[in-house]
């Protein structure tokens, strides 16, 4: 049986290959770009990250700032507007900094309009079961870290 961590990183690695050749095409030239701020990202996504050797792009401040950030946004309920435009720190010229298999799973769960416009019925239910998949991993992994005393926020 594999951990819940090698597990998450699985489920996510199958939605990249779901979601990469849609992204590849249509992210560039959105008019409705996702990838802006306040981002989806929780302290959680930046430790499992970090601890995988993952180092944010240069322009962020530091590690604990980003995480007490996070943190704000993610428990004030912080969304997303219509009117968002600047564009999230942790994207760059090639899109998202994070590792592949460990994007922020907020941001691994969203579905864009444009997304549920253009696939085809076949494509959408199977980007569907593959970020329904990465959500119940994301809750086991964090439903471990909480049995093992670990701290889903990624905090001591």
């Amino acid at each position: 049986m594999s951990s819940p961590l090698a597990h998450y990183r699985r489920a996510q690695r199958l939605a990249r290959r779901e979601f990469d050749a849609f992204t590849r095409v249509h992210c560039p030239t959105c008019p409705h770009p996702c990838c802006v701020k306040p981002a989806r990202i929780t302290p959680l996504d930046l430790v499992l990250a970090a601890e995988a050797g993952w180092r944010p792009p240069e322009h962020v401040v530091s590690r604990a700032d980003w995480a007490e950030a996070a943190s704000a946004a993610h428990y004030l309920g912080e969304q997303v507007s219509e009117e968002a435009t600047e564009p999230c720190d942790f994207l760059g010229p090639r899109g998202c900094t994070f590792p592949d298999d460990l994007r922020p799973c907020g941001c691994t769960l969203f579905l864009c309009d444009i997304m549920r416009e253009r696939l085809d019925r076949k494509r959408l239910g199977r980007l569907k079961r593959a970020v329904n998949e990465v959500r119940y991993a994301h809750e086991a992994l964090v439903a471990h870290l909480a049995r093992s005393g670990a701290s889903p926020s990624g905090e001591a």
